[in-house]
């Protein structure tokens, strides 16, 4: 067993690197599990960010909020700069006018692994805060779409963080 195992050993340095290396290289079989996920990973590396931001933001665009029996729309969009800074913009949509509310983050040091749930009760579903509880992204009820959305922004933070 041992003169085997050594024969192995020899073989694989006998063999031409650039061969070797084709010989080792591990590959994924695992599929991506989401829409963004295969987006991101079939994209140029250069332009990322902004194929994300896109989706990320026709996303929040196709589920707004409806409030006060329909008198409000609450809609978010998002927007990264590659400086590691990613902007949320709330806007409330009312018979009055609109009400515009920026968060801006820092995204060095933040995680990107982000959480998601939904109310039915409420009839909305949302996409919490990096690290915390708090809701920061809100769409109306579509378990689907705010998985996507959640993964999606956690891939975005990913990106501008390199």
């Amino acid at each position: 067993m041992k003169k085997i195992i050594l024969m192995f050993f020899v073989y694989l340095l006998s063999v031409p690197p650039l061969l070797a290396k084709k010989l080792l290289e591990l590959k994924s079989t695992e599929q991506p599990s989401t829409f963004v996920e295969q987006m991101q990973q079939q994209s140029d590396p250069a332009v990322r960010d902004i194929i994300l931001e896109s989706y990320i933001n026709s996303l929040l665009k196709a589920n707004p909020v409806q409030s006060n029996h329909g008198r409000e729309q609450i809609t978010y969009s998002v927007r990264g700069y590659r400086e590691g800074q990613l902007v949320v913009t709330r806007e409330v949509h009312q018979a009055k006018g609109k009400l515009k509310k920026t968060t801006k983050l820092k995204v060095y040091g933040m995680g990107y692994s982000l959480d998601s749930s939904c109310s039915r009760n409420e009839q909305r579903c949302w996409v919490l805060y990096p690290n915390t509880d708090d809701r920061w992204l809100e769409i109306a009820y579509a378990p689907k779409a705010i998985k996507e959305l959640e993964k999606g922004m956690g891939l975005l933070i990913r990106e501008l963080q390199k």
